[in-house]
C-alpha cells in the first residue's frame, strides 16, 4: 500500500497505555486532553484519558495517534449513545 492512501481497515493499537494508533478514521470529532471523540469505519470512538495529545492527524489517510495516559475506549451505538465493548467503563 503506497503512502497516500486510504486505509480501509479500522484498527487500533494501544501500547502500555501512553500511545494508541487508530486507523480507518473518517473524522474528528471533538478532542482535548481528557478525551478524543472519533468516527470510524466501525461507528464513533470515545476515547477518555489524562494529559491526552494528539500525534498525528491525517484523516486523507484514515490514521490518527495518541500519547498520554489512556484510561479507556468505547463505540457509542449511534442511535442510543450507549457505550458498547470491552473497555466501557474506565477504572477509577
Amino acid at each position: 500500500m503506497g503512502a497516500s492512501e486510504i486505509k480501509k481497515e479500522h484498527e487500533i493499537v494501544l501500547v502500555k497505555r501512553t500511545e494508541m494508533s487508530v486507523s480507518g478514521v473518517c473524522e474528528v470529532i471533538s478532542f482535548d486532553e481528557e478525551s478524543v471523540r472519533l468516527k470510524s469505519l466501525e461507528g464513533e470512538l470515545f476515547i477518555e484519558g489524562s494529559e491526552v495529545k494528539i500525534g498525528v492527524l491525517d484523516t486523507e489517510r484514515g490514521v490518527v495517534t495518541l500519547s498520554g495516559k489512556i484510561d479507556g475506549f468505547y463505540y457509542t451505538d449511534d442511535e442510543k449513545g450507549e457505550k458498547k465493548g470491552f473497555f466501557s467503563r474506565r477504572s477509577r
